[in-house]
């Protein structure tokens, strides 16, 4: 009865190795696009708040340069209304009220600041700059509609755009040279002074708030891609790893152990069934058992089932390579006596009996060395083969033979043919002189005993 196989362990699956590692390297990469994005988009959003930031400043400095052009231009007018010539100082004129068409103005730059995403402390010092910087224009455009008043403006485009206010009626009355006092002490007194500094410390403030803002959400944005690039690198880094490993787990569990399977299916031997991963010992198994059929039924095809000698096939495949060794060897032919006498007066039980126990002496007496074969070619007939045989060991076997025939109670025929060296000798001639001196002792056992076959 065939041993049951020992249960082994069957080690992990692929799939159950390689889906999760599939899957954990799908969500990594998946990962990765995402921090990219993000790194992008943080990237292009820091890139925006500079921009931002710096348009947020041009547009506050352009309001302290036009309120400083508007001022330096009707500061000019004012003290010298006149040219050289006597002439209406036309070119002050036009380049102020150039200048007061711009959209430079305080109103017109805290309009647009209306929509900029700057902190309230930034939008209270720009609001406090344009209004000083609106209230020296109204103090301007008054000073200019005294002078005006002393010096009539020409028809000259775009002096007709200036909104110079209606003067009240006592200062109409004035006479000219008090007009031209007031007009310069409205654009050189202390109250214009002190709205002309304030627009600057104003202006000042507020890019200075502005630039804070910047910089402390330029830092959170730095700081924001700095930790999505740590990420990013631990992903990577994740992902270097897991597939290192999953190479390592795939060489030592499937490429080693099919390696080693080729080498050992080369050696015609078995594999190893507690190596690798589930499919690769499944494979190993199944091989295994292949194996273990292919032999059992070499077994069978090679082995005499009556008395477990090899048989015949046996006996022609092992003596094929015989004749290209050197070493001395002998052969011996058996002849069963009293197999039909047996057969037909006690049963084919007792004669399968006698040669199962013949079988049994044969091998005894012959088959003691290691290198030893001892064949059944069928029926009542027997083979043996010694190597390294020599006069000594022979004669000592047939002695022991004839011993062990008597104790046994057996009668078999025997003939040996010893070769010294088997090379140049032909095996057929070796077996036909064994046969022959086996049929010989056959004969005279037959006289001597009476011996029917």
């Amino acid at each position: 009865m065939q041993k049951p196989r020992p249960v082994l362990s069957r080690g992990i699956s692929a799939n159950r190795l390689i889906v999760p590692i599939i899957a954990a390297l799908a969500l990594l990469h998946v990962a990765i696009i995402g921090l990219i994005v993000s790194i992008n988009s943080s990237s292009i959003s820091l890139s925006r708040t500079i921009q931002d930031s710096g348009t947020y400043i041009e547009d506050a400095t352009a309001l302290l340069a036009g309120s400083s052009l508007l001022s330096e231009t009707c500061t000019n007018y004012v003290l010298m209304p006149l040219n050289g010539s006597g002439d209406v100082n036309v070119n002050a004129l036009v380049a102020y009220a150039n200048e007061l068409n711009t959209d430079r103005r305080g109103r017109h730059v805290l309009a647009k600041f209306s929509g900029y995403e700057v902190s309230q402390a930034a939008l209270d010092d720009l609001t406090l700059a344009a209004g000083c910087a609106d209230s020296m224009v109204d103090a301007q455009l008054h000073a200019m509609a005294l002078v005006s008043a002393a010096y009539p403006f020409p028809k000259v485009t775009p002096l007709d755009t200036l909104p110079l206010p209606e003067l009240p009626e006592e200062e109409k009355v004035w006479p000219d040279e008090q007009k031209l006092g007031a007009a310069r002490s409205l654009v050189l007194g202390p109250e214009y002074a002190l709205n002309k500094q304030a627009v600057s410390n104003c202006v000042s403030a507020c890019t200075r708030e502005i630039k804070a803002d910047m910089g402390r959400l330029a830092a959170e944005t730095s700081k924001h891609i700095s930790i999505l690039r740590v990420c990013l690198w631990v992903v990577t880094s994740a992902i270097i790893l897991l597939t290192a490993f999953t190479f390592f787990v795939l060489y030592r569990y499937l490429i080693t152990p099919m390696t080693g399977f080729g080498r050992l299916i080369r050696a015609d031997s078995k594999l190893e069934e507690d190596r690798g991963l589930e499919e690769v010992r499944t494979l190993a198994t199944a091989y295994n058992d292949l194996m273990h059929r292919r032999d059992l039924l070499m077994a069978a095809a090679e082995t005499d089932s009556l008395t477990g000698l090899p048989n015949r096939y046996s006996y022609e495949q092992y003596t094929l390579g015989l004749e290209e060794e050197a070493f001395p060897l002998a052969l011996v032919l058996f002849d069963v006596n009293l197999l039909k006498h047996t057969n037909d007066n006690y049963g084919h039980a007792a004669g399968d009996d006698l040669l199962r126990r013949a079988a049994v002496c044969i091998s005894d007496c012959f088959g003691e060395a290691g290198e030893n074969k001892c064949f059944r070619f069928g029926g009542d007939e027997f083979a043996a083969i010694v190597k390294s045989a020599g006069p000594e060991l022979m004669d000592r076997m047939e002695i022991r033979f004839l011993e062990e025939q008597k104790n046994r109670n057996l009668s078999i025929a025997w003939g040996c043919a010893y070769a010294k060296k088997l090379e140049g000798t032909s095996f057929d001639k070796l077996s036909e002189e064994a046969d022959r001196r086996m049929y010989e002792r056959k004969k005279e056992m037959h006289l001597d005993e009476g011996l029917r076959s």
